[in-house]
Order: structure tokens, then C-alpha cells, then sequence
């Protein structure tokens, strides 16, 4: 009902305002109403209540429309990342047993050789279904808590698990977001991040703010760049990753920003750095945004302005504290609450939470007990109760029977002129258990200077914590939401490093 209800409530309001835009469409909340019930009558004509409903296709404005359909005619969005092997598409299309698909062209033609028979709806032919005429949108929508999509996570730690989401879920966001970020009806929000993936909820708050969603066809810097000055811009959510080629790119000096207040920014750590870079060349406030799937996206903020001061961890970041509708503690290994500057796993709760991974209840119950959810990751409070993030738990290296965080290192790292990116990960050891290993990408082709990185290692760094090897790479391999693809990286460095060698 909620979607159906932000529907509703811009087409009351401001039925002529823009609700979407891409470079194909301008979409007004009259037209995104009519979209809407045309499409949730198609595929309720194919599929009953509650069954799944595919999508797959890359970024366009149908996107969302597809999951404001699907959610009006009480059928689950199953959205899957087009760049999957069709192994991959497989395994997620036999677990979530799709009664319709909608996709673009080339989606169209993977789900007819892999799925022939299943009924299928063209994206792009969308704005030419049937109008319906004034069937309400959303009226038969079911009931905030039933299941409404279901996001497959991004997989850096092992298979991809499909995160059963509500529409109760997605209202706590909103208003969380609302009360958080406050967009104001009619802001102008860059979606520059793919449509498939958990963060599509941050669109959904800006609908639900009355705002205008433009959605970038797929990230590039100058793409970027022009969008946001062609569309004035006001509001944009860009990881960090993206960030750091904005400010690279060379058509950065000549774009006019002037619209941009406020960039978001989230699914990986800012670096102070390229933060203050970022503040000073776009022109614009910064936001920081922790979120997971699970969660239900952002579940805490640091608003712009606010000082954080210096973190409790080297090269910890400050993700400020819970947004409404969500609580956070930090645990210990003894499953107490750790105290202010000690490191444990964080743990929220909220009624934005999953109800759970689909058709996997012991992989649930792993991360989801009592009402909270372990989101793996660690971090610790500082004394004035912000909340700072050091790394994921799969992420830390346990050398000698030292814990040494891979941010730390990676803070250390970018310190030096000659480092664009960096990761860090752990190696096998026959010693130490693990050793960590840094892979580094530099600032210019001959700019990998190994000495020079060990030098700064054992200037800012306890001798345990120093990498044993250096490894330069043209580029840090990152998945669409900016993370480091950490697995590729540990499985790389073990071939290089120990293949006909022995372990260090």
C-alpha cells in the first residue's frame, strides 16, 4: 500500500510536476500514474498474488515503475544485475520460480532462450500499454508486511542471497529519510547507481518526498558531469569510487554545479581525504550514509557540517548515528555491549529490517536474532556516541593472533602522492596464520615505487600490521555498488605470492 500511496499522493499534489527523467522520457506523477496502473494490470493478468515477477534490464526510468507496478498489483520485484553469466541468472531464477519477466532488449532475449513460455513485457513498450483508466494504483496493493522485492546482496563474501523486502520496510526508510536528509518536494535527486541494487531505495524516498528521480542510463564521469548540470542537479548519491573519477575527470572544470547542495555518499568508506577534496572542487555539502540490504538501506548518517573528529581507529570512518526508526549497538566477543573506543561487530534493529533471505531460514537465523541484525561489519562509538566504521569482519586479518584491520593499513597508503587506490587483504601464512598483502593502483603508470610504501608502513604502522608484499594493479576490481571485490583480490594475491614459492 505505501507505493500505491506515493503514487497517489503526487498525482494529487502536483500531477503535472516531473516524478522521473532519463535520456529517453520526462515521466510527470500524472503520466508515472497512468505507467503504473497500465503495467500492474498486465501483469496481474499474468500472475497472482504474491507470485515473483523478474526484472532485467539495465537503468531506465521503466525500472522504477516496474517495482511501483509490481507493488500495486501484489507481485514481488525480483530485480537481477544484467551483468550476471547466465549460470548465475539460473540460480537466482530457479530459487525465486518467476511467473513474468520484464525486461529490455537484451534482457528479453536471455529470459526467451532460459525461461521459454514465461509471460514477458518489453520495458521500453511501457508508455504504450493499455491506459486502464482510473484503477487506482496501489489500492490492491496487500498489506505493509507483505513481501514486495526481494534484492539479491552483492555477493563480496560468497553466493548472492535474495533479501525478502516489505513495503513496511520501505516506508521506515522514507521517513527516516525525510526526517534525516529532508529533500524538499520537488528536489531534483541523481540516481547514478544501478537500479537492481539495494540502494534503488534512495529513489524511492526521494518519490516519496515529491521529488524528481533522474536516472543515469549507467555511470561514467562525463555522463555524470553533464547530468548533473543539464538537470540541475540538486541532490545526487554517488560511492565513493565515483567520486574520486568525478574529480579526475577533465570536464569537471568546465561543468556548471551550482544547483548541487547536497551529495550523498555511501557503500564503501570515504576517505577523509577525498572528502575534503570533494567538498572543495564540487562546491557542495557532503552527507555520509551507512546502509546494508538487510537493514532496509540507510540506517545511520552523519549530517553535513557536523564535526567527527579524530577517530578512535586510524583510518576509521565516521557514519554519525542511527537514523529514525533504527538503534544500533556494537558488540563484543562475549555478546555485551562494547564500550566507547572498542572495536566489535555492529548490530541494528528497526522495523526497516529484512524479514529474511529467501528459501535460506539457517543463513537467516545466522545474522537475524531477537530483532537485530548482525551486519558483520566493525566498529566502535566514540565519547561523544557517533558511530565509526573500521571494517567488515570477513575483511580482518588475524596475524600472530593480532587483529589488524585493513583500513588501517589502506589509511596509511593514500597518504602517499603516488597511490590512487588501494586494498588491502590477508595471505596465508605457515608463521603468522595470515600476513597482509596490499594492492595498490598508482596515480601514473610508473609511479609504483615499493621502498617508498614500505618507508611510510613503518613510519605509521606497528611492525605486525605491515604488508609482506606490495602488488601494483592498473585499477582495484569493485563491484557496481563501489565495494572492493575482496575474494578476487585474496585468490589473486595467492596466486602471485605463493605459486611455486613458498608462503611468507
Amino acid at each position: 500500500m505505501w507505493l500505491g500511496h506515493v503514487v497517489r499522493r503526487g498525482l494529487d499534489q502536483r500531477p503535472d510536476a516531473l516524478a522521473l527523467r532519463d535520456v529517453r522520457r520526462d515521466v510527470s506523477w500524472r503520466g508515472l500514474h497512468r505507467d503504473v496502473t497500465a503495467l500492474a494490470a498486465r501483469l496481474r493478468s499474468a500472475a497472482g498474488p504474491g507470485n515473483r515477477v523478474l526484472v532485467l534490464s539495465d537503468n531506465r526510468v521503466e525500472v522504477i515503475e516496474t517495482y511501483l507496478a509490481c507493488a500495486a498489483a501484489g507481485l514481488v520485484a525480483v530485480p537481477v544485475n544484467p551483468a550476471l553469466t547466465d549460470p548465475e541468472l539460473t540460480a537466482i531464477v530457479e530459487s525465486a520460480e518467476p511467473a513474468a519477466a520484464v525486461a529490455d532488449t537484451a534482457g528479453l532475449a536471455r529470459v526467451e532462450r532460459l525461461l521459454p513460455g514465461l509471460p514477458l513485457t518489453d520495458v521500453a513498450e511501457v508508455a504504450e500499454l493499455p491506459d486502464p483508466g482510473d484503477e487506482p494504483a496501489g489500492e490492491r496493493g496487500g498489506s505493509l508486511t507483505d513481501p514486495v522485492m526481494i534484492l539479491h546482496t552483492s555477493a563480496t563474501t560468497g553466493r548472492a542471497k535474495g533479501v525478502v523486502v516489505d513495503q513496511r520496510s520501505l516506508q521506515t526508510n522514507a521517513l527516516s529519510w525525510l526526517a534525516d536528509v529532508r529533500p524538499e518536494p520537488g528536489t531534483t535527486f541523481l540516481n547514478a547507481g544501478p537500479l537492481f541494487h539495494g540502494s534503488v531505495v534512495i529513489a524511492l524516498d526521494h518519490l516519496a518526498a515529491g521529488g524528481t528521480v533522474c536516472v543515469l542510463e549507467r555511470f561514467t564521469p562525463q555522463g555524470a558531469l553533464a547530468a548533473l548540470q543539464r538537470w540541475k542537479i540538486e541532490h545526487a548519491f554517488l560511492v565513493p569510487s565515483m567520486v574520486r573519477l568525478l574529480l579526475a575527470a577533465k570536464g569537471l572544470a568546465t561543468t556548471d554545479l551550482r544547483a548541487l547542495r547536497l551529495l550523498l555518499h555511501g557503500a564503501a568508506p570515504m576517505p577523509g581525504q577525498l572528502a575534503r577534496e570533494a567538498r572543495e572542487r564540487l562546491g557542495t555539502e557532503l552527507q555520509a550514509v551507512f546502509g546494508i540490504t538487510e537493514g532496509g538501506g540507510p540506517v545511520l548518517t552523519l549530517a553535513p557540517g557536523v564535526p567527527a573528529g579524530e577517530p578512535p581507529v586510524p583510518g576509521a570512518v565516521c557514519v554519525g548515528r542511527p537514523m529514525l526508526g533504527a538503534a544500533l549497538r556494537i558488540v563484543d566477543r562475549e555478546g555485551d555491549d562494547a564500550a566507547p573506543g572498542t572495536v566489535g561487530e555492529l548490530h541494528v534493529t528497526g522495523d526497516g529490517l529484512m524479514q529474511g533471505y529467501w528459501k535460506l531460514p539457517e543463513a537467516t537465523a545466522e545474522v537475524l536474532r531477537d530483532g537485530w541484525l548482525n551486519t558483520h561489519d566493525l566498529g566502535c562509538l566514540d565519547e561523544a556516541g557517533r558511530v565509526w566504521v573500521v571494517d567488515r569482519r570477513n575483511d580482518l586479518i588475524l596475524r600472530g593472533g593480532q587483529n589488524v584491520y585493513p583500513v588501517e593499513i589502506e589509511h596509511v597508503l593514500r597518504q602517499s602522492p603516488q597511490v590512487a587506490d588501494v586494498a588491502v587483504v590477508p595471505l596465508h601464512s605457515e608463521l603468522w596464520g595470515q600476513t597482509p598483502v596490499a594492492f595498490v593502483q598508482p596515480e601514473t603508470p610508473d609511479g609504483f615505487d615499493e621502498a617508498e610504501l614500505l618507508d611510510r608502513c613503518v613510519e605509521g604502522l606497528a611492525s605486525y600490521k605491515r604488508p609482506s608484499h606490495f602488488l601494483p594493479l592498473e585499477h582495484i576490481p569493485r563491484n557496481p555498488a563501489g565495494k572492493v571485490l575482496r575474494p578476487h583480490l585474496r585468490d589473486l594475491a595467492a596466486r602471485l605470492i605463493t605459486e611455486g614459492k613458498d608462503t611468507p
